[in-house]
């Protein structure tokens, strides 16, 4: 029996997600059984996308987890299982660079520098 992952909330919206996995060549869905054909040359991709607004996890594909991550002979249902636990895996480790960012007024659209080069007051 397939371990579950549960899937958490979209970090936006808390909106509920769904895992996409499909051909990446022609966009079509796949069986999750689907196995890497005898070539290999085929390319599965996968990603976990918020239901309500939209917001996409990383997009995993089989290729590239075969180039630089050494996975061979996936299935569909590998790829969509990373991609599910790659979305799980997000968390604050750039928190850092938007707090320092925050203090020098870079977190800001238009920026305070943008606002004078044209021409308006702040």
């Amino acid at each position: 029996m397939t371990e579950q992952i549960k899937l958490a909330p979209c970090p936006f919206c808390e909106g509920p997600p769904c895992v996409e996995h499909t051909d990446q060549l022609t966009g079509n869905d796949l069986p999750l059984d689907r196995p890497q054909n005898e070539e290999g040359d085929e390319c599965y991709e996968a990603y976990v996308r918020c239901h309500d607004c939209g917001a996409q996890g990383p997009s995993i594909d089989s290729i590239t987890l075969g180039i630089f991550e050494h996975m061979y002979d996936l299935t569909v249902k590998d790829v969509a299982r990373i991609a599910a636990e790659r979305w799980n895996e997000r968390h604050d480790r750039a928190r850092s660079c938007y707090d320092a960012g925050e203090e020098k007024g870079l977190n800001l659209f238009p920026r305070n520098d943008e606002i004078q080069s044209l021409g308006e007051s702040a």
